[in-house]
């Protein structure tokens, strides 16, 4: 078993709470290329899409509530 890095769960937690990669970023202080990898990346990892991104509209999908409420109890 692998143990997740708990910086993804920040990084996600961030995404999630400014609702735009690029504010996230900001407030993170890294560029928004970077963050956008390792939200992919914590998609591969989980094998779950946890946010649904079309065009503008950016939301948690169903299993990214969930992920964001149980990253937010290990926090």
């Amino acid at each position: 078993m692998e143990i997740m890095d708990l910086k993804k769960l920040v990084y996600f937690i961030t995404i999630a709470e400014e609702g735009q990669i690029t504010r996230a970023a900001n407030r993170l202080h890294i560029g928004q290329p970077p963050l956008s990898m390792q939200l992919k990346a914590l998609e591969d990892e989980l094998g779950v899409m946890l946010i649904k991104r079309n065009n503008k509209i950016f939301e948690l999908t169903p299993a990214g509530e969930t992920f964001y409420k149980r990253a937010k109890e290990v926090i």
